[in-house]
């Protein structure tokens, strides 16, 4: 019997952490824009679904995040929309297709991801609250500021490859 899914990913054979990035990437872009984004909407336009599910959220983690922004969160979310978003899009088709431009489009936004990970984590650690919550924080937390660690040092390394080769065959071009 023929499985779509298997034959699609069968793209991503020798591409593990692409295939990683895939997968992260196909749910971190639904849950940005059913959670994350909610506080830049309308409030006319969110269904009682999504509120729900930013509700459950709230109460199950207590991510005061969503209950109190800080001044600095505000500018993460329009990074989110106005950049996280549009790169994750684009970067299913591009990890996808294997363009060459990937590492180009996913270094910045891995070290965007870093940063504000970081600044959040940082900023919950000094929170007046239980321990257990904030390591319930941080396994939601964490694996973005690894993923987006890992994900900085590949697509550098990368880049660094490419540098490198375009110099040697420029080297090799200037001795014939």
């Amino acid at each position: 019997m023929y499985n779509l899914c298997s034959s699609q990913l069968r793209v991503f054979e020798h591409r593990k952490l692409d295939l990683l990035y895939f997968i992260h990437f196909s749910s971190a872009l639904p849950l940005m824009l059913l959670v994350d984004l909610q506080v830049i909407y309308p409030p006319i336009i969110v269904p009682a679904f999504m509120i729900d599910l930013k509700a459950f959220y709230v109460e199950t983690f207590d991510d005061r995040f969503f209950r109190t922004p800080p001044p600095f969160f505000q500018l993460f979310v329009w990074l989110e929309i106005l950049y996280q978003a549009p790169v994750i899009a684009w970067s299913l088709g591009g990890l996808y297709r294997n363009s060459s431009k990937v590492p180009l489009v996913l270094l910045p936004y891995a070290l965007v991801v870093f940063l504000t990970t970081l600044t959040c984590i940082v900023e919950y650690s000094f929170w007046d609250t239980l321990l257990y919550q904030k390591i319930c924080l941080t396994a939601l937390y964490g694996p973005y500021l690894a993923l987006s660690a890992l994900m900085a040092s590949d697509m550098y390394l990368r880049l660094d490859k490419m540098i490198n080769t375009k110099d040697t065959l420029r080297k090799k071009s200037r001795l014939e």
